[in-house]
């Protein structure tokens, strides 16, 4: 996971699932409620954002969605398209460290709601300096599901 990390260079292509995106930023977070968590974001071409927890083992890529319509039933449950997610987490992110790219194209410091639901996340942000809204539809992928050329 650290190598693949090392290897997303500014302007470089990756394949994810047999479509290939430009790396156009990488960022290093963490969260204000626990420091020890750190998770690496790029933002790619298509309006695509990889997002990697290396102590989870865990990725997604996702895409942007402006005013995403969804249901909420209760603090720990939303509706998406007919389908139930359920709350994985939440925090306020701040930055650590910008590799490369500029601060207009990071997201930056965000109040976030997380959901899943088999194999598919909802990450719900409010860009807290921007004051808009940055929710990310997603799906989990595998290391195996990448290629950096």
């Amino acid at each position: 996971m650290e190598d693949l990390i090392k290897n997303l260079l500014q302007g470089s292509i990756i394949e994810i699932n047999n479509k290939k995106y430009e790396v156009k930023t990488k960022t290093f977070y963490t969260i204000e409620e626990d420091n020890n968590v750190s998770y690496v974001k790029c933002e790619l071409s298509s309006n695509k954002v990889l997002v990697i927890i290396p102590e989870d083992n865990y990725m997604y890529i996702g895409e942007v969605i402006k005013n995403m319509k969804y249901e909420q039933k209760d603090s720990e449950t939303i509706f998406y398209q007919n389908e139930k997610y359920k709350k994985t987490g939440d925090g306020h992110q701040i930055v650590v460290k910008i590799e490369f790219g500029n601060e207009n194209e990071i997201e930056g410091k965000c109040e976030f709601e997380d959901y899943e639901y088999e194999g598919k996340v909802i990450s719900l942000g409010i860009l807290t300096d921007k004051k808009e809204r940055a929710d990310v539809f997603a799906e989990v992928i595998n290391f195996e599901d990448i290629k950096i050329s």
